[in-house]
């Protein structure tokens, strides 16, 4: 009997956590950046195409850093899957950065693997189309890389 309950109290801790993390994302702003400490680990280790980072710290600086540039930033969630160990969530992001596309909505999809240890995040992993977020949105170059995506299509 003492094993059912731990694995039912694991399972919601799992779902738990999966929810605390969509719920940080969907809230993230300027402002309160730093409840990221509540869904990671001392030494998380994040990596999308564009970072890695090691250490919550470093983490929590480079998103303080990001979000100063961004005008808005808003993470949609679609799916979710959660075990004892791993979360896999598909969202879309849009937001609107400064300097990329005269400020217009970006419309980016994306993924995101998570590794749990203790109730927390220790990896974090986004898989997204690096040119669909930022380099098809500068001038000059995002027709070059449209061109020959088109090209490719053929």
């Amino acid at each position: 009997m003492q094993v059912q309950e731990t694995t039912r109290y694991r399972s919601v801790d799992e779902h738990t956590l999966a929810q605390n993390v969509v719920a940080t994302f969907e809230n993230l702003d300027p402002t309160n950046i730093a409840t990221l400490r509540q869904i990671y680990t001392e030494d998380v280790c994040f990596e999308d195409p564009a970072h890695g980072i090691q250490g919550l710290e470093t983490l929590v600086s480079c998103f303080e850093a990001l979000y100063q540039n961004l005008d808005s930033c808003q993470f949609k969630f679609h799916k979710k899957v959660a075990s004892s160990e791993d979360i896999f969530l598909s969202w879309t992001l849009l937001f609107r950065h400064k300097k990329i596309r005269q400020g217009e909505v970006i419309r980016v999809e994306g993924a995101s693997y998570l590794k749990t240890r203790d109730g927390k995040v220790f990896y974090h992993r986004d898989y997204f189309d690096l040119g669909a977020m930022v380099y098809e949105n500068v001038p000059l170059l995002g027709g070059l890389i449209r061109l020959i995506r088109g090209r490719l299509g053929q």
